[in-house]
């Protein structure tokens, strides 16, 4: 694995765990286990950069994962299984990095865009999906964010309550919506 894979691997671990602001350098160090001068030969920009970069990082894999899940028959299952699974590995610290950048957009503006960018390629995904299941375009949209919104949402709840309860309770319902809204 090359530095900068593992310093941004590392930088994604720790937002999931500690958000942004709770990131610091010394921290990103330790856990990747590459020396000081390599954040900023490898990221000149700094914290900054590097959390944008890990940002995109965690984003396009989960953009990927999120794409193999919707070729599934039950995609929305699968995502609250591998949510179940991240949740309990990490013992409910672990959420999702991608938020972790929207809420540290005082720190790392550019790494908030590119969450919204991601949550856009996440919403693409979802869209193609649905439509392709039979639901109208407009509907599959407006499905496709309340999707996105549902299980974040509910994997704060989740961490939260130290429980998967409210993410199977999520899931369960977006399952039912998107029956509500299928032709089948």
């Amino acid at each position: 694995m090359s530095v900068r894979d593992r310093l941004t691997g590392a930088t994604a671990d720790l937002m999931r765990r500690h958000g942004v602001s709770g990131t610091g350098v010394t921290e990103i160090l330790r856990c990747s286990g590459v020396a000081r001068r390599s954040i900023y030969l490898n990221f000149p920009g700094g914290k900054s950069e590097l959390v944008t970069a890990a940002t995109r990082s965690v984003g396009d894999s989960m953009t990927a994962l999120l794409k193999t899940f919707t070729s599934r028959p039950d995609p929305v299952a699968a995502i609250g299984q591998m949510w179940s699974k991240l949740l309990m590995d990490s013992n409910f610290e672990g959420g999702c990095p991608v938020v972790a950048a929207v809420q540290g957009r005082a720190e790392a503006p550019d790494a908030a865009d590119a969450a919204a960018a991601i949550f856009r390629e996440w919403s693409d995904a979802i869209l193609t999906r649905l439509t392709a299941d039979g639901i109208d375009a407009a509907t599959a949209e407006s499905l496709a964010t309340t999707i996105i919104a549902s299980v974040e949402g509910a994997v704060i709840l989740s961490q939260a309550a130290r429980s998967t309860r409210p993410l199977e309770q999520a899931t369960k319902h977006i399952t039912e919506l998107i029956e509500l809204h299928s032709p089948r």
